[in-house]
């Protein structure tokens, strides 16, 4: 059973409960009330041990833990307003006031959006509405109030849009038309489903876990929802054969997956091959690429496995890439082109790409090309294939390094007489130490 403990102003909870229904039989919640901000960290300490994860109902009481401590122990998160909630209430509010102008409004929260929900894009600066910094402390309720109670009384608003429902009834009072926004049922139960997704991932089995992110190559949007259909199902299918996902969870371009390292090892074949890629590549008529990688915490694991993804993306068909220990990255998997290369800060390759102005990640895999390939010699048809660019590109790179001298021409000749000389170029990187000096 999930147990999530919802820390929450006591006006709330009726608005949360009406998800209740929705929750799947192994999930539940159980609801913490407060009336008083300080309240919220010792109810945090009584209770967040007992419970899989903590929601709070909004931003205030979350940044207010947050001053108090900075390790939170039990996963916690806390409610957003969406764009689309904020809109839907400023359609309802024009909708009613049809002469409100918005620049004789208040919003208590607005400067607390990262951009402020794009309404400035939109509206000129005499036409804003009035906003505010929000000050998270035991005094906010008393501050915000005060503000809609200033500007009322000074004649500049007409209607006030509050996030702090203890306010409410003392904006009633003052007789100061008002709204409170809350996330509507739709949002809260889609930010819910991502929260029970969140805290199933910490439920597996093994300390590590790997994740796998598989997106579709250049689908336009007209494309990308029957394409994501196939998909599905084409992993459901799979993973009906496997066992190996415990979730397969939606994601705007393309799918998120959650194993262990254990079913991912045997996946891979120890990161030698890629039965996943294999099966996808065969069941679909478009290009995936999957981005695979293991890891301790949530957070590295996806950002890990994302890179590995941009890595598969690169190529032209579909492939696999893996993200495996001291951040070294292999793939394509199962390929012949396979190089395994680090993205890891190196000083010294640092100062290579300074020096031949080549991004350190092509130095760190044309390193890995030429050791695959136990040789020091290439053509930019060969790199090109490794890296999964064009040859125009390979080319692009091998002129660089030849301009900086690290790189000679050979001119061999072609087993078929016709046609020009294929270029080689060799390749020796301590060249440019040697011409340093």
């Amino acid at each position: 059973m999930l147990k999530i403990g919802v820390i929450t102003a006591s006006h709330s909870i009726k608005m949360i409960q009406q998800v209740e229904s929705y929750l799947p039989n192994d999930c539940e919640l159980t609801f913490i009330p407060y009336r008083q901000i300080k309240e919220i960290v010792e109810l945090y300490e009584q209770h967040h041990l007992y419970y899989d994860g903590i929601l709070f109902s909004g931003r205030l009481a979350y940044k207010i833990l947050l001053q108090h401590r900075e390790d939170l122990p039990t996963p916690t998160f806390y409610l957003e307003i969406t764009e689309g909630d904020f809109y839907k209430h400023l359609f309802v509010i024009r909708n009613q006031y049809k002469e409100l102008q918005f620049s004789r409004v208040f919003i208590d929260f607005l400067d607390d959006n990262e951009n402020a929900f794009g309404l400035y894009e939109v509206l000129a600066e005499d036409e804003r509405p009035y906003a505010m910094q929000p000050e998270y402390s035991e005094e906010i309720y008393e501050k915000t109030l005060q503000k809609h109670l200033t500007l009322w009384h000074e004649g500049k608003i007409d209607y006030a849009i509050t996030r702090l429902s203890n306010i409410v009834h003392r904006l009633n009072e003052a007789g100061i038309p008002n709204t409170f926004i809350f996330p509507s049922t739709k949002s809260i139960w889609e930010q819910l489903q991502q929260i029970i997704h969140e805290l199933q991932i910490s439920h597996l089995q093994e300390n590590q876990w790997a994740i796998g992110i598989i997106t579709l190559k250049n689908e336009t949007d007209s494309e990308l929802d029957f394409t994501q259909v196939l998909l599905h199902k084409a992993l459901l299918e799979f993973n009906q054969q496997t066992k190996a996902f415990s979730i397969i969870q939606k994601k705007r371009e393309g799918f998120e997956v959650v194993t262990s390292q254990s079913e991912l090892k045997k996946l891979t074949n120890d990161f030698t091959n890629c039965s996943a890629i294999h099966y996808l590549t065969n069941a679909l008529p478009f290009q995936v690429n999957i981005g695979w990688s293991v890891g301790t915490t949530l957070y590295q694991t996806k950002k890990d496995a994302y890179i590995a993804n941009t890595e598969a993306a690169a190529h032209h068909f579909s492939c696999a890439f893996a993200m495996i220990d001291q951040e070294e990255v292999v793939g394509p998997l199962g390929m012949d082109t396979c190089i395994e290369y680090s993205i890891a800060v190196d000083p010294e390759i640092e100062r290579l790409s300074e020096r031949l102005e080549i991004s350190s990640l092509h130095i760190q895999k044309i390193l890995a090309v030429l050791s695959n390939n136990q040789s020091n010699e290439l053509t930019s048809e060969d790199l090109a294939h490794h890296l999964g660019h064009t040859v125009r590109q390979a080319n692009r790179i091998l002129n660089k390094l030849e301009e900086k001298g690290v790189a000679e021409t050979i001119y061999r000749k072609q087993e078929k007489l016709r046609g020009r000389p294929k270029k080689v170029y060799r390749i020796d990187f301590r060249k440019t130490s040697q011409r340093k000096e």
